[in-house]
């Protein structure tokens, strides 16, 4: 693997460390706050990013919103979607944006720019991501409830899908054909700092069966993981707490970056092959380009 990046100036240290190859891009940095997810909509060719607003909290405050950027990351629209409270997980869906804020799950029609329904979740204590089955199903991550909601297709009407301490803090959702992949936070030992006992590791979730395995079976910890993206067969991850930005196979697990502040949830471009990343610690979206 070869990976080239483009990032702003402050980070080419940090790839010269790394060894990676890297060119500048004229990026606009100042529309985002506590940036979470980035999802890439191939139909409009353009990026959405989810901007916690102020930090990681559970306040139903409206202070949260979604910037919407080009293909390399320039800013079209630095307020896209306004006044939410904490946006975080997101995916696009052909029309549709689907957002984890602290109300519910907000089904977003992207034409128009507006909040067309509100799956509430009963129960929830912290939803934090989303993802979507073939078949139009979403499952939805409940962090602190260490729950994972699914919304059928057919009634949406939300129900529990897999609940209980074996998943470790569920953080970042991906489907990947018949199973659902969980990026898992580690058994919480202070709600308040997010500490950990035991730091977690990628979930294998069959969506027929419920059977839950680990990606890698011979690593049991490996960090306090964020979020998922698919790309080249391989599961690209973030760890939050250490700064990292992870390669992921069931043969084992590759650094591919060091030195990130809080990275979060990233988005892959097929068309583009770029990785972008949202930098949570400083403000910053960062794109790694993959072949």
């Amino acid at each position: 693997m070869n990976p080239t990046s483009i990032f702003s100036r402050p980070l080419l240290s940090l790839l010269a460390a790394v060894g990676l190859s890297s060119t500048l891009l004229a990026a606009n940095s100042s529309p985002y706050d506590a940036p979470d997810q980035a999802v890439w909509h191939a139909e409009s060719a353009t990026w959405f990013i989810s901007n916690l607003g102020g930090g990681i909290s559970l306040a139903r405050d409206g202070n949260g919103w979604i910037t919407r950027t080009d293909a390399e990351g320039r800013v079209l629209t630095a307020r896209w979607l306004d006044h939410l409270d904490a946006p975080s997980g997101m995916i696009a869906a052909g029309p549709l944006l689907y957002v984890c804020d602290r109300g519910g799950l907000l089904e977003v029609d992207i034409a128009s720019g507006t909040v067309t329904h509100t799956f509430v979740l009963p129960g929830a204590e912290f939803i934090n991501d989303v993802a979507r089955a073939a078949n139009g199903d979403l499952f939805v991550s409940d962090f602190f409830g260490n729950r994972i909601y699914r919304i059928p297709a057919t009634t949406r009407i939300p129900e529990v899908f897999i609940e209980g301490e074996q998943l470790d803090t569920p953080d970042g959702l991906l489907v990947d054909g018949s199973d659902l992949i969980v990026a898992t936070w580690g058994r919480l030992s202070d709600r308040a700092t997010f500490a950990t006992s035991k730091l977690g590791k990628l979930l294998r979730i069959s969506l027929a069966t419920r059977e839950i395995t680990p990606v890698v079976a011979a690593t049991d910890e490996i960090g306090n993981l964020e979020g998922i993206a698919h790309v080249n067969g391989a599961y690209y991850v973030t760890d939050w707490m250490s700064g990292r930005l992870l390669r992921i196979t069931p043969t084992g697990v590759e650094v591919v970056l060091r030195g990130l502040h809080h990275p979060t949830d990233p988005g892959y471009s097929p068309e583009h092959a770029l990785l972008a990343i949202p930098d949570h610690g400083t403000n910053r979206v960062l794109f790694l380009r993959v072949p």
